[in-house]
């Protein structure tokens, strides 16, 4: 075993691949995976609570919906869901995140060849690490877009180049993530995560017709923002309208909601999280005890 399979198995343990429990380590993919050549996949990233995968309901029907777009065969539910448990359970996990990956499989002919392959199933999770997000995460305005025209637009597709040079063109600003705006100057998303602001005592995100991922921690937060009294509006907004926030904050299933100090040039006062943002944050927490204790009786 070399020194890199020993650091895998460390840290993901037993992985799902093909129907199978393999040591991180030992986990392989074929040389002709169209999902290695071409990004030809769909994944998801799921959180799990308690030992709960989080939603997990939702996150498939996003896989599905993924990909009928993208023409491709997805294996039977129970299937999915029997490796997730497979995988949390093989690596006693209760606060972790879950990674789920489905390429189109094994085709060693022409790229364009669309005809059906089995598709390649792999779940891998790790104990989630405490994070200090500090006073908040810095954003640069990336030189990337998200296009609202595109036939993929909310498809959680493997290929996201795009993405990756976007944060890693904030890293070198010496911010911890990007924000990509639509290519007529509208607000869009982060690299990773939906964004949020608040003005005013009012909730504003970017509607999905924006081209964005319909991100469900996203969703939960517009679901239990009115039980707050914070009135949500969804719509195209200009940049400039993020910028005059009082109050700015990202969310995904691993981050849940994270403060923003800075857009670009723009700082956004102190404290942060703001009153808005913490009232959010105890909601959905809220929201999620409530779904897991579902889940779990």
């Amino acid at each position: 075993m070399t020194q890199q399979d020993t650091a895998l198995d460390e840290i993901w343990g037993s992985i799902w691949l093909d129907g199978t429990l393999v040591p991180a380590g030992k986990a392989v993919v074929s040389a002709f995976d169209r999902g290695l050549l071409y990004g030809d996949g769909l994944y998801e990233t799921i959180r799990v609570y308690s030992g709960v995968p989080f939603m997990l309901g939702e996150h498939l029907r996003r896989l599905r919906q993924g990909a009928q777009v993208l023409r491709m065969p997805v294996p039977d539910e129970d299937f999915i869901r029997r490796a997730v448990d497979s995988v949390i359970r093989a690596n006693a996990l209760e606060e972790a995140y879950l990674r789920l990956t489905l390429t189109r499989g094994v085709d060693p002919d022409d790229w364009s060849k669309l005809e059906p392959c089995r598709p390649s199933l792999i779940v891998m999770a790790r104990p989630l690490p405490s994070r200090d997000y500090g006073d908040g995460f810095a954003l640069a305005v990336s030189p990337f877009r998200v296009d609202p025209a595109s036939p993929l637009r909310g498809v959680k597709h493997t290929g996201i180049m795009p993405k990756i040079m976007a944060r890693r063109l904030a890293a070198d600003e010496g911010c911890q993530d990007a924000l990509l705006l639509t290519p007529d100057g509208f607000v869009g998303e982060a690299s990773a995560a939906s964004v949020f602001w608040v003005r005013d005592g009012v909730l504003f995100t970017p509607s999905l017709d924006c081209g964005i991922l319909d991100g469900l921690t996203r969703m939960l937060v517009l679901r239990v923002a009115p039980r707050g009294g914070i009135p949500a509006e969804e719509g195209r907004y200009p940049l400039e309208r993020l910028l005059q926030a009082d109050e700015v904050f990202l969310t995904s299933s691993t981050w849940e909601l994270v403060p923003v100090k800075r857009v670009g040039e723009s700082d956004f006062a102190a404290p942060r999280p703001g009153r808005v943002t913490r009232r959010l944050i105890e909601l959905y927490r809220q929201e999620v005890r409530r779904l897991i204790e579902e889940d779990l009786s």
